[in-house]
């Protein structure tokens, strides 16, 4: 992965959620200044995956809701995540379940 797609991963994640970098920092357990490291040399190999798995959560929402709604719903507290928020979740490690649930949820075949 190229340091462009890499600084692109943290993008995708960071811009729609309208995230600073220190709310973005408590989601991958680092801190501002890292993240500052990771925006010029890249997610380290060791988060690539979770944040792969984050930015796939973000995807699939921006295209299903409208984007201005994007940052209230990852903030908002919902009893499918047992009362945590996205951005909890994330943080709690329970990435790959919020995907799953987030997946699920927008899958319409099996939820009529």
């Amino acid at each position: 992965m190229t340091t462009l797609a890499r600084d692109r991963l943290l993008s995708t994640i960071q811009e729609p959620l309208e995230l600073s970098k220190t709310e973005l920092g408590r989601l991958f357990g680092v801190s501002r200044q890292a993240i500052d490291g990771w925006h010029e040399h890249g997610v380290p190999p060791p988060r690539q995956a979770k944040a792969a798995t984050v930015a796939a959560v973000v995807d699939l929402l921006a295209h299903r809701l409208k984007p201005e709604r994007l940052p209230g719903v990852a903030r908002r507290e919902a009893r499918a995540y047992g009362g945590l928020t996205m951005l909890e979740m994330i943080e709690r490690d329970r990435h790959e379940e919020l995907l799953a649930i987030t997946r699920r949820s927008f899958d319409w075949a099996s939820t009529a």
